[in-house]
């Protein structure tokens, strides 16, 4: 069975994977401090904002959510959901794996506190980049958490032996 939910989760999937690879281009220039493209000669220079292993962890954190829903997506048909169960799964899944990009691009970019709290914490003082990329994620630490909780729970029914 494919569903328009499974289609949607490996669409966005696959746009998020995109996003991962293109966050790998931004490490390399934030790495070399230059744009750079052979075989074209000379380069650009240019500071890109951030830490490297921040921009690291947002390339290969979007490469890792990204790979996540498309596997949920390809585990729909073995889960048996009713249709309002395969919209929380996608949805949910959907909207935490953005979230994520949210996450991972503002603490890339330099967030005060790594937009890992509302306000200031040990790593900084909490500026409006640090809070968006905290509240844009946030939800989706608890959805993703519900949604594979129910993804384990059909999973297992659905490998029980039949009565």
């Amino acid at each position: 069975m494919n569903s328009r939910y499974q289609a949607l989760m490996i669409g966005h999937g696959a746009s998020v994977l995109l996003v991962g690879i293109c966050v790998g281009y931004v490490l390399a220039f934030n790495l070399l401090g230059e744009l750079r493209f052979w075989p074209i000669p000379g380069a650009w220079d240019i500071a890109i904002p951030g830490e490297p292993a921040r921009w690291r962890a947002a390339h290969i954190g979007a490469i890792t959510n990204a790979l996540m829903l498309i596997a949920v997506a390809l585990c729909l048909p073995v889960l048996k959901l009713k249709r309002n169960g395969e919209r929380f799964v996608a949805w949910g899944l959907i909207l935490s794996v953005w979230g994520n990009i949210g996450f991972f691009l503002s603490s890339a970019l330099g967030a005060s506190g790594r937009a890992l709290s509302v306000g200031a914490n040990r790593f900084g003082s909490g500026d409006a980049l640090n809070n968006f990329g905290f509240l844009i994620a946030y939800p989706g630490a608890f959805i993703t958490v519900a949604v594979l909780l129910l993804v384990i729970r059909r999973a297992f029914a659905a490998a029980a032996p039949a009565p």
